[in-house]
């Protein structure tokens, strides 16, 4: 017999996940809350953000001094770059993160290779983030000073 990835491993039952699944349910339901609540707002109000004063907008303001393209209108690069990676944060993470955990739950084998898909091109956004930072100089940092 052969198997497919997306056949169902029937090991358990979908109530006994180990704990490692359970921390890693954990982290998805997170992650994807913040995507779906924080940066789906900032995604949906980010050209007026200096002129909103709710509770998301108040929190977003937060992180204004470590990053000015959440905060100013307009499409500069640094922007464009920060919109185009929450954008695949907000839509395409969210459904991958369904199937992952109808997965996880299900007990079903194309879980591992989802689940290293969404961290590979999660850790590749990260690093690029960070990356694009550094070799700016921080351009859009309030504060260039080291320990700021």
């Amino acid at each position: 017999m052969a198997t497919d990835l997306l056949s169902q491993s029937a090991a358990r039952p979908a109530a006994s996940l180990p704990v490692k699944d359970k921390v890693v349910v954990g982290l998805i339901l997170m992650f994807n809350a913040v995507a779906l609540t924080i940066e789906l707002y900032w995604i949906l109000h980010h050209q007026d953000m200096e002129g909103r004063s709710d509770l998301f907008a108040r929190i977003i303001q937060l992180y204004w001094p470590a990053d000015s393209s959440w905060r100013l209108p307009g499409y500069s690069i640094a922007k464009a770059f920060t919109l185009s990676y929450e954008l695949v944060n907000v839509v395409l993470t969210p459904i991958l993160s369904a199937v992952l955990l109808w997965g996880i739950f299900k007990h079903r084998r194309y879980r591992y290779p989802l689940q290293l898909l969404i961290a590979t091109y999660t850790t590749y956004g990260t690093f690029l983030c960070f990356t694009v930072a550094h070799i700016s100089g921080y351009a859009q940092f309030a504060d260039h000073s080291v320990g700021a």
